[in-house]
């Protein structure tokens, strides 16, 4: 068969075919930010007080904090194994940790340090567990549920507030204008998916998730990827204890309520596959923009708390549905 020419016809066909196919994928990527910008724009035109600086800090800060937890959790989404149902109680507990080592006289940084080193440990600990068979669901959920009692049991229940707060700049404060808790948020997405799709670990985690069958065959340790993904997760959850302690100068039990519910959402509006092997780290960020943000537009709205829930739940169901009926057709 002949070689093609630069300028033969055939290959000025591929060319457009490959243009094509670029623009494509181009679309792709540009669509799932089209429902967030439409709705900013709207509700910035019909909405009092959405587009002021004080409302966007709100939603910027409140989106990090549930974005940051839902990267770690889609870590273990990515690798097959759904996701984590402790993560709430795993951010209270590097909370009390923080607050009462500092409390007690340790520097702050050994305090942040032990804060990250119990929340890996405890990761680890569910990710051995996960990885050697048991169900993730019922796993997590007791885990999360007996460290909840043992943490609350050991600070008996109380409120330790800093004062003065050491991480309040980190926490509450601004750099340029951008709240700190934003930036770190975006440092992290960064990186994490830097490391997802450009290193070998990362392209482990997703062929764990896409054939754990096929990825032991091929030599990839799968259950220590599981224990990683759940590290991973877990020291998110301790960096959002850490943050929020920063932000509102105290530890206290009942300062995450709802956060496990929030980061599952957002792994789902962000469209990660719940399947596992396939989805960006970004994503699942940017499901929790765009939840915060149908929220605060809800507030304005004077939508109460439930019907709030309520439909927050209903679009991750919906997304969860889309993404299952578009897997079926595609094969």
């Amino acid at each position: 068969m002949a070689d093609l020419k630069a300028d033969s016809p055939a290959s000025y066909g591929q060319g457009g075919a490959d243009e094509k196919s670029a623009e494509r994928k181009w679309l792709r990527d540009l669509t799932p930010f089209i429902p967030i910008i439409a709705l900013g724009v709207l509700a910035a035109l019909t909405i009092d007080g959405f587009g002021t600086a004080p409302n966007l800090i709100a939603i910027v800060q409140a989106s990090a904090i549930t974005g940051i937890a839902a990267i770690g959790v889609a870590a273990i989404t990515i690798c097959g194994k759904f996701v984590s149902l402790s993560i709430e109680q795993q951010a209270v507990t590097s909370a009390y940790v923080f607050a009462a080592l500092y409390s007690a006289g340790t520097p702050v940084a050994l305090a942040m340090l032990a804060a990250l080193l119990v929340s890996a440990l405890l990761g680890l600990i569910q990710g051995y567990l996960v990885s050697r068979g048991l169900n993730p669901i019922v796993t997590t959920l007791a885990f999360g549920s007996a460290l909840f009692g043992a943490v609350v049991l050991l600070a008996d229940n109380r409120t330790i507030t800093l004062n003065p707060n050491p991480i309040a700049w980190l926490g509450g404060g601004t750099t340029f204008g951008v709240p700190n808790q934003a930036i770190i948020f975006l440092i992290l997405v960064a990186i994490g998916s830097f490391l997802l799709s450009r290193t070998k670990i990362g392209r482990q985690l997703v062929l764990t998730g896409a054939n754990p069958e096929a990825a032991e065959l091929v030599g990839i340790p799968t259950k220590r990827i599981v224990m990683i993904a759940f590290i991973v997760a877990a020291l998110a959850a301790a960096i959002v204890g850490i943050l929020v302690v920063g932000q509102v100068s105290q530890a206290k039990s009942d300062m995450f309520r709802g956060l496990t519910i929030d980061v599952v959402a957002a792994v789902l509006v962000g469209g990660i596959a719940i399947q596992g092997g396939e989805g960006q780290l970004w994503r699942a960020g940017y499901g929790a923009i765009v939840l915060t943000m149908l929220s605060n537009v809800m507030l304005l709205l004077g939508v109460d708390a439930g019907a709030r829930e309520l439909l927050k739940g209903l679009l991750a169901g919906a997304v969860l549905i889309f993404m299952t009926v578009l897997r079926n057709r595609s094969r």
